[in-house]
């Protein structure tokens, strides 16, 4: 169950999440079942690379939405099994119907998550007082602190803006928001707005380095949620990631610029291309992890494929930029 109570639930995650909470890739099986043992792998592998400080489950790089109720509690158990402990896990328990979300949210608090992300419903029509009503309807009933998800990506297709977020702040346990809006003004905007009650945090280090550098009186956080950066922009010759993060906490700004645009000009030709058309490239990112020794298996039905040309062109861009030295 939560380590805290629901009053001290931002409290606690500021006092407590540090550093990538990056996500995790669901490997398959040939025969598409979910290769468990590939997962555990990839857990260890994930929370040893530079700057991971957690885990972002059931994020949309992990494939949620195929998986059956199951098989996303099986998920669940396994990386927090494999974790032991080690780093916090951020679990993903959105669902268009909130009973389901309960469930699921339910299920994450007992198997030991640290939290709980939870996007409005992703199918449907949506008013933005049956968002509120969806989101008090789920809290009412968990106990886990809630984490809410702010996107301007088609994928979602619904925008939580900084409005809707602060008639959320009576739910106590409402203890951040993910800001994925690809607008620096809507992330300050929605800094401005709730950043001193509770956490507004990001996937992406340039928002988070604004963050840090426009509001020195502490509001910002200290951590990143929902990042898949660090899986392909570093490796341990060059620690992009983990050198980003001791430059930030030193204050050494224009250091952590100078990392910043290295990493942003690798991400750029990999995903944020995708990004900037609204959406997460997710077969060619799963098929690039196999580079950097990750399991995984192909997707499940209706991501596809990647082209060959897709992962030939990537993997030319990593193979130039050092960080593998061959394909697998």
């Amino acid at each position: 169950m939560a380590q805290y109570a629901r009053s001290e639930a931002r409290q606690w995650v500021r006092r407590n999440l540090r550093g990538y909470f990056a996500v995790l890739y669901t490997p398959f099986l040939p025969d598409g079942e979910i290769d468990e043992a590939g997962l555990r792998a990839n857990v260890a592998r994930t929370l040893a690379l530079p700057g991971v400080g957690g885990l972002s489950v059931h994020s949309i790089h992990q494939e949620f939405w195929t998986l059956t109720c199951a098989e996303r509690k099986r998920v669940t158990e396994v990386v927090i099994e494999a974790a032991a402990g080690g780093a916090p896990v951020v679990v993903g328990a959105s669902d268009p119907s909130a009973r389901t979300v309960v469930e699921l949210a339910r299920h994450a608090d007992a198997a030991g998550a640290a939290a709980v992300m939870v996007w409005p419903p992703y199918y449907g029509p949506r008013t933005a007082e049956g968002v509120r009503v969806f989101y008090e309807y789920v809290a009412e009933r968990i106990d886990i602190g809630l984490i809410a998800y702010s996107t301007t990506l088609s994928e979602l297709g619904y925008y939580l803006t900084p409005d809707q977020v602060e008639e959320l702040l009576p739910i106590e346990h409402l203890c951040a928001v993910q800001n994925t809006t690809l607008d620096v003004s809507n992330y300050s905007a929605m800094m401005e707005r709730v950043g001193n009650r509770i956490s507004v945090t990001t996937s992406l280090e340039e928002y988070f380095l604004f963050g840090k550098m426009a509001f020195s009186d502490g509001r910002a956080p200290e951590f990143l949620l929902g990042a898949s950066r660090p899986l392909f922009v570093q490796n341990a010759a060059q620690p992009r990631c983990g050198r980003f993060l001791e430059a930030v906490s030193r204050k050494d700004y224009a250091a952590a610029a100078e990392e910043v645009r290295a990493i942003v000009a690798i991400a750029g030709k990999l995903q944020s291309r995708y990004f900037a058309r609204g959406f997460h490239h997710i077969a060619l990112s799963k098929e690039l992890t196999r580079l950097f020794g990750m399991a995984t298996g192909g997707t499940r039905p209706p991501l596809g494929t990647a082209s060959s040309e897709e992962i030939a062109e990537c993997t030319r861009i990593l193979v130039e930029a050092g960080l593998v030295s061959r394909s697998r």
